[in-house]
């Protein structure tokens, strides 16, 4: 299919033009001289990593790139990139050994993988985590003692970095950031009294590179934002960022119905008269959530339409009225623009009281993802179906 959009299949497709829009939007907020770390986890957060990070790469002067696991760090290679790659996650022997030779870096989440990497008699270049209030990965300060006594006896492994995350930087007003910098801070300094001194150092996740100055640091961090959604879809970060995703179907079937019929699973939407009901192949298999039952919208042909009953796997339904400007075959569009309407992740995600993170992680790796630059498909993936 190079190039054409399935008929009556869902897929997502990705605006590269506006992933190049927010870089420059994050860019303007980060002081100079301060590097880019693309965040490019876990689907580059659904949108796909290969293109993403091959965008921002050739097109947007990206030479650092941060996965979750080595088999994504892989694949980028595989891809073509050529910039540093940090693993955030856990890395076996194996993976380590790739790294050493491909210019991946990893994260030091536990003091306990300093005596397990010795023991492979690898090098190994990785970037320290320091817990400063997240509670998730990372060494404590007060095991900073142990680290740099283990890393004078261990020549072949290289602190490159050291980095942490802001728990609460998207919270308004919140004091929880000037704590955990502080902390961070004296981490870094113990580090370079030590007679250590790496050369990168990064906490600006998208709120705190949006909201704070990245004092005494060398790179942002942004994730979220790069690929338009804002940290908490309810609050204003004052930056203008652009959805990089859509979520595409079309209408398979119209339906003339009577009055009191009752449609969807469990019959929660009756029709109050005769009307026509619009079925598209669109599910929560596809990522559409099932928390948009009877409360989310779609676009047809310009116009919003409320979804009619529960949202199943591959379908759902809206009620088109008794004189329907709806046809079969018609674009249907659950995220994305038509006409002069858009419905943003952030839309979905404010139904759902939850984040867009989530809805555009959840977009479905079975559906095909096309890739657009200037208005015209460039890429098409087919979905991954087994």
């Amino acid at each position: 299919m190079d190039g054409a959009r399935p008929q009556y299949s869902p897929c997502v497709e990705v605006s590269l033009d506006n992933l190049l829009h927010n870089l420059a939007q994050i860019r303007s907020r980060v002081p100079d001289g301060i590097g880019i770390i693309a965040v490019v986890k876990d689907c580059s957060y659904g949108c796909g990593s290969i293109m993403t990070a091959q965008t921002l790469e050739r097109e947007g002067g990206v030479n650092f790139f941060a996965v979750a696991r080595t088999s994504e760090a892989a694949a980028l290679r595989k891809s073509g990139i050529r910039g540093t790659v940090l693993v955030l996650g856990y890395a076996t022997e194996e993976e380590l050994r790739f790294g050493a030779g491909n210019n991946v870096v990893f994260a030091l989440n536990d003091m306990a993988d300093i005596d397990r990497w010795k023991s492979y008699g690898i090098n190994v270049r990785f970037h320290l985590n320091v817990d400063t209030g997240m509670t998730r990965d990372g060494l404590l300060p007060c095991e900073l003692d142990m680290l740099i006594n283990a890393l004078k006896s261990s020549p072949g492994i290289c602190l490159d970095g050291i980095f942490t995350h802001m728990a609460c930087a998207d919270e308004p007003n919140t004091s929880t950031v000037g704590l955990q910098r502080e902390k961070f801070m004296d981490s870094v300094a113990a580090i370079r009294q030590s007679g250590i001194n790496p050369p990168h150092i990064h906490y600006g996740n998208t709120p705190a590179t949006i909201r704070f100055p990245l004092e005494g640091c060398t790179h942002a961090r942004p994730g979220i934002a790069l690929y338009g959604c804002k940290p908490d879809p309810a609050q204003d970060f004052g930056i203008d960022l652009r959805p990089v995703v859509s979520l595409k179907s079309h209408v398979v079937k119209m339906k003339k119905v009577g009055a009191g019929t009752a449609v969807s699973y469990g019959g929660n939407y009756v029709t109050s008269s005769e009307t026509w009901i619009a079925t598209i192949h669109l599910g929560y298999a596809h990522g559409l959530p099932r928390f948009l039952s009877s409360k989310g919208e779609v676009l047809i042909g310009g116009r919003r339409y409320r979804i009619a009953g529960n949202v199943t796997m591959d379908y759902i339904m809206v009620d088109a009225g008794a004189d329907p400007l709806i046809a079969v075959g018609d674009e249907a569009v659950a995220i994305g623009s038509q006409g002069g309407e858009t419905i943003t992740p952030d839309d979905v995600a404010l139904i759902g009281k939850t984040i867009g993170y989530e809805v555009i992680c959840n977009l479905g790796t079975a559906i095909d993802r096309f890739y657009t630059r200037n208005g015209k498909i460039i890429h098409h993936d087919p979905g991954v179906i087994f």
